[in-house]
């Protein structure tokens, strides 16, 4: 895999949390994407394109950025471009960037109209989701591209360090849907 696609990979880790509390079906495909990055090319991945494809278009046209559908959309078409070759690397690259920037500027949208940066999940944190994904991503590139590096290594390590970081992902996520207003599994809400 290129370096778009496994930076792409690690950054829809980062979202997992978020699409979990906006009930995203096709976890499992995505999840299959993040894992197969590190290989040449995902197993399966035309199946799990074509899946992600159909969701998209069940989802339809998107009225606005609050909505649970954005961010499944938002992480549908990124997965979609990590996973494919279809675009020359530097569209790819600029597409990823841009639509996971967006993912999380909407989340930071929602967190500042719903009061969600005064709670006590985001003591300690000193910049916005979109701040602490782009600190992420630029270590993402820094240790990915170090010379000499085994690239499969270092993803398989970032992906740890991640994953072992979603319980407060999760916190985070929760108060989005609660600014959001969105219907969050497992509440009366």
């Amino acid at each position: 895999m290129d370096m778009w696609s496994l930076t792409g990979g690690l950054a829809l880790a980062r979202m997992r949390p978020v699409l979990e509390v906006a009930e995203a079906s096709r976890l499992t495909e995505i999840d299959d994407i993040v894992a197969g990055c590190s290989s040449p090319a995902v197993p399966g991945g035309a199946e799990k394109i074509a899946s992600l494809r159909s969701w998209r278009s069940e989802i339809g046209a998107l009225e606005g950025s609050s909505t649970p559908s954005y961010f499944q959309s938002t992480a549908a078409g990124v997965a979609i471009l990590v996973a494919s070759k279809e675009l020359p690397a530097a569209d790819r690259e600029w597409r990823i960037r841009s639509s996971v920037g967006n993912f999380w500027d909407s989340c930071d949208d929602l967190l500042q109209a719903g009061g969600g940066y005064s709670r006590a999940e985001f003591q300690g944190i000193k910049t916005t989701l979109r701040g602490v994904e782009d600190m992420w991503r630029e270590g993402d590139f820094r240790l990915l591209s170090d010379e000499g590096a085994d690239v499969a290594e270092v993803y398989a390590e970032r992906l740890s360090r991640i994953r072992s970081s979603y319980p407060k992902r999760r916190e985070i996520a929760r108060v989005v849907a609660e600014c959001a207003e969105w219907s969050i599994p497992g509440t009366s809400l």
